[in-house]
């Protein structure tokens, strides 16, 4: 499993936090190959690319989010695969403690971590929605390692949980997988309903191993400005939860941006 893992940094722009974020990749005590996929190329992605020791790949076409993420599951060229966000940081431990999760349950269709938020500085601190997001865990799943069927249905159900960068797929049990083109915001989320409807069988290690950036240079933050989160919130929880409950969570969890 050593050898079969592929971190894919995904670079959109000329982010600040990039070069931080492959290094915290670099520092795994379980090594990795390591890809920056953009579709964006710039001089700076490349240096940043080069200096990690990392591969570049570049994706000829721009449509979009899902394209980018598809794209960067089709370039890993292995049967791990996480898909790195360029603002985050992965503990040194994340990819060991992953891969042990496979290891013990090799029906593991993808395995997430634990997170936690943290400043531009990279100092952890709370938000209202982070807070709501610990409580909901603790609540369904706790800290069990197999979290399947209406356990994971309700985990599910009240907001986007798992931060598509916390997550490690094994494509090997997901043949034809790819994210809902279309979709900006909520892509991740979607894509987690559709594996929970179709029985895949999720991994869950607790310990908070990403640390993730909120700020106004972060994808999430412009998708909240220009009203597509909220859109995309409502579509979610309405396709979930019958029409006025689903209208009820939404209002509720949005009071939380």
């Amino acid at each position: 499993m050593k050898a079969d893992h592929s971190f894919v940094a995904l670079a959109y722009g000329d982010s600040p936090f990039l070069a931080d974020c492959l290094r915290s990749l670099r520092r795994q005590s379980r090594p990795s190959r390591i890809v920056v996929a953009t579709s964006t190329p710039s001089d700076y992605i490349a240096r940043s690319a080069r200096e990690a020791g990392a591969e570049l790949a570049v994706n000829p076409e721009r449509r979009g989010i899902a394209s980018d993420w598809n794209f960067g599951l089709q370039r890993a060229g292995t049967r791990f695969v996480t898909l790195a966000h360029q603002d985050d940081l992965y503990d040194p431990e994340f990819l060991a403690r992953t891969m042990t999760a496979f290891e013990r349950h090799p029906a593991g269709a993808l395995c997430f971590t634990g997170w936690r938020e943290i400043s531009d500085a990279g100092v952890p601190r709370r938000s209202k929605l982070t807070l709501a997001k610990d409580l909901i865990r603790a609540a369904t799943i706790g800290s069990r390692q197999v979290v399947t069927g209406r356990r994971l249905g309700l985990y599910l159900s009240f907001g986007n949980p798992l931060p598509c960068s916390s997550v490690t797929f094994d494509l090997s049990q997901l043949p034809g997988f790819a994210f809902e083109d279309g979709l900006a915001s909520n892509l991740d989320w979607e894509a987690w309903w559709r594996l929970h409807r179709a029985g895949k069988v999720f991994l869950h290690c607790r310990e908070p191993l990403v640390g993730r950036r909120y700020n106004d240079l972060t994808e999430t933050a412009r998708l909240i400005r220009d009203g597509r989160r909220r859109q995309e919130d409502l579509e979610m929880f309405e396709a979930i939860w019958p029409r006025p409950i689903g209208r009820t969570i939404a209002y509720l969890y949005q009071a939380g941006y």
